[in-house]
């Protein structure tokens, strides 16, 4: 494993209006007896005690962020009695409704300074530490490593350490995909699936 990738922290969105799900949000969904928010941030967690020296969890917050927060309990459970070196950190955007970058931008700002880091889609239950892992070799000299799958671009990404200022430096309205078209993006193929199922919709949840 490459020393910069000797640790690396994780953005997890999770501050969405979940529109497409009606009147429920679905952060809160369960996923093998917690939230699905919980689940997706477990499966960092643990690709995180992989790494020599850790790493940080960002979760970035915002609709119904209370109710949400509160399901968030077994993974502060699980990083208190880990004896690796991670750590969960909870943020709230309060500019949720302007869009999934703002919640970005407030996650990214987080980010540990000079450290590689990955952005992730709480939506994406099917995200396991094995994807993670998978892409930690491939960032090299590259300014970020974006899976694809079946032609589709997928997540978790991971960017280097340079690519923080410039996420922050963007408008709101901006794209993550929209930079990675402007920079030394390795579009890596992968296998299977989970890369690219998000849960949008009552029947993707089904």
């Amino acid at each position: 494993m490459p020393e910069s990738l000797r640790t690396t922290d994780i953005v997890l969105l999770a501050a969405g209006l979940s529109k497409r799900m009606g009147s429920t949000n679905k952060m809160l969904l369960p996923v093998d007896g917690m939230s699905m928010c919980a689940h997706s941030a477990m499966q960092g967690l643990r690709f995180l005690e992989t790494l020599p020296d850790g790493g940080n969890l960002v979760i970035v917050t915002g609709y119904k962020s209370r109710e949400l927060e509160k399901t968030l309990a077994p993974c502060i459970d699980y990083v208190s009695k880990s004896g690796s070196a991670i750590n969960l950190v909870i943020t709230r955007n309060a500019d949720y409704r302007k869009g999934q970058f703002s919640s970005t931008k407030a996650g990214v700002g987080l980010v540990r300074p000079g450290v590689p880091f990955f952005i992730a889609l709480a939506d994406m239950p099917e995200i396991k530490p094995g994807n993670y892992k998978a892409l930690c070799a491939l960032l090299q000299d590259h300014d970020a490593v974006r899976p694809f799958s079946d032609g589709q671009p997928g997540h978790p990404v991971l960017h280097a350490p340079s690519l923080k200022e410039r996420i922050l430096s963007m408008d709101d309205k901006a794209s993550v995909r929209s930079l990675l078209e402007t920079c030394n993006t390795l579009n890596a193929p992968v296998d299977g699936s989970s890369w690219i199922t998000d849960v949008d919709f009552p029947q993707d949840y089904r």
